[in-house]
């Protein structure tokens, strides 16, 4: 089985815990995460792009949540 056809066997969830383990696994700072995601970007096509800024605004608004959660403002 290749690579590709490895990955895709998996389902969307899982593929994102590998991906964000990955970023643990190899412990690599906020810059050379950022750093990675920008350089990858240019890869994208507009459809792409416009999905990961509706996922960015996702993660933003979890973070808003859990901020607010920790600061007891809920």
């Amino acid at each position: 089985m290749s690579n590709s056809s490895w990955l895709e066997s998996l389902s969307e969830q899982d593929r994102e815990n590998l991906y964000i383990n990955f970023w643990k696994y190899k412990d690599m700072s906020h810059d050379e995460i950022r750093s990675a995601i920008i350089g990858g970007l240019h890869f994208l096509t507009t459809t792409d792009l416009v999905g990961l800024h509706s996922e960015i605004s996702r993660v933003q608004i979890e973070h808003s949540h859990k901020n607010e959660i920790e600061n007891g403002k809920t």
